[in-house]
């Protein structure tokens, strides 16, 4: 398990297919995140057959974000995309459990995820994709490190209108986190 200050990461296994499935059918988890392409109330078979290829597959490395405090899963992070010529992944995240929202365990998560990427991976960049109108999210990549690259102009539709979303990235030297191994 890769371990941060409030949270644990653990490889992402078929068992979790329930508790992703409850997650990514929860309108409030999903209300924010400008999903362009997110299945949204697919059967629990379906749901296992998404886990196991994304387990499969070399280009995305996942994982369970437990709290520390109680041993509870109560999230999911990854790497996607990955292309290990230029250095670089997508980062996904995602806090499911809504009571543990705005206690810094997404961030902690992130930093842990960072780390991995840099110092084991040897990545030199890591990007995300994220609503211009999730304020919550911004904040929380921002304050890992990640800087606006772009913005991609309507990107979705959301709530009765075109939205966009911003491209910000994190560079390997740009990482702080690799002091603290």
């Amino acid at each position: 398990m890769l371990r941060g200050r409030k949270v644990g990461l653990r490889p992402l296994e078929s068992k979790d297919s329930w508790l992703l499935h409850k997650w990514f059918n929860d309108q409030r988890v999903l209300e924010d995140l400008g999903a362009t392409n997110t299945p949204f109330c697919v059967s629990m078979e379906r749901e296992l057959q998404i886990v196991d290829e994304t387990i499969a597959n070399k280009s995305k490395r996942y994982f369970m974000i437990q709290s520390l405090e109680g041993s509870r899963d109560i999230g999911l992070v990854g790497l996607s995309k990955i292309d290990f010529r230029s250095a670089s992944a997508e980062l996904v995240v995602l806090i499911g459990e809504i009571d543990c929202w705005g206690k810094g365990l997404g961030r902690d998560a992130i930093g842990v995820v960072l780390h991995h990427a840099f110092a084991r991976m040897n990545l030199h960049r890591v990007y995300l994709r994220v609503a211009d109108y999730n304020e919550r999210a911004i904040s929380c990549y921002k304050a890992s490190g990640f800087q606006v690259e772009g913005k991609l102009r309507h990107d979705h539709f959301h709530k009765g209108a075109y939205r966009d979303a911003l491209i910000m990235s994190i560079l390997k030297d740009e990482f702080g986190g690799l002091s603290d191994a």
